[in-house]
């Protein structure tokens, strides 16, 4: 099983939508004002995100940078969801491999799941700079299924956002859309791309398991 990161197993779109927005204003540009409207507007990969909001291309790294200096003021409202540890050392316990496929800033990563214990609950783990695209091309799913040394057809990838599913699909895996109030994106969104499944939680992978 290959996991998305954000909104997936981290409680995290809060604190990337303020340091965001903190980077936007930064440049003398009005960032989303909601969190709702946040998630009706964001995608991947980041740079589109920001052009369609308004920033010059030839100023995307400069916004990026200042996100990954305002993101550490936010982090600690970074959680995990209810569910997440539990169900980890579940599927662990039968054997699982997992691995994670993320667009998060692999230092930011790293510590969330150190800060979690949650680290070794994972065989592999692909970050933003561990592949050469982002999702929503399907090299960082490709890369973690090779990592683990197994094949697509035998993995399923868990989401939560558009570009989760479209990668999962192009990577040849099945896929998984994860709906929760807190998921960056919403149902009506990850229901056009006509994911595999759909989960309210993760819970729910125990049932998918024993039907595969």
């Amino acid at each position: 099983m290959i996991f998305d990161a954000s909104g997936t197993i981290l409680d995290d779109i809060e604190a990337v939508w303020r340091a965001n927005a903190m980077a936007y204003e930064s440049f003398g540009i009005e960032g989303v004002n909601t969190l709702e409207a946040f998630k009706a507007k964001f995608k991947l990969p980041i740079q589109k995100f920001h052009t369609s909001n308004g920033i010059p291309p030839d100023r995307v790294i400069d916004v990026d940078c200042k996100f990954r200096e305002y993101y550490p003021r936010f982090a600690q409202k970074v959680d995990i969801f209810p569910e997440v540890k539990e169900v980890l050392r579940e599927l662990q316990k039968k054997g699982i491999l997992m691995g994670i496929a993320s667009n998060i800033p692999r230092l930011f990563l790293a510590e969330h799941l150190s800060k979690f214990e949650i680290t070794s609950y994972f065989d592999v783990i692909t970050g933003q700079e561990d592949c050469s695209e982002q999702k929503p091309s399907p090299k960082p799913v490709i890369a973690t299924v090779n990592k683990l040394g197994i094949k697509s057809s035998e993995a399923i990838f868990i989401g939560d956002m558009e570009e989760d599913i479209i990668a999962g699909k192009a990577a040849g895996v099945m896929t998984a859309a994860i709906v929760r109030d807190k998921s960056y994106h919403p149902r009506w969104r990850l229901e056009k791309q006509k994911p595999d499944y759909f989960i309210s939680s993760l819970w729910e992978l125990m049932t998918i398991l024993s039907s595969s």
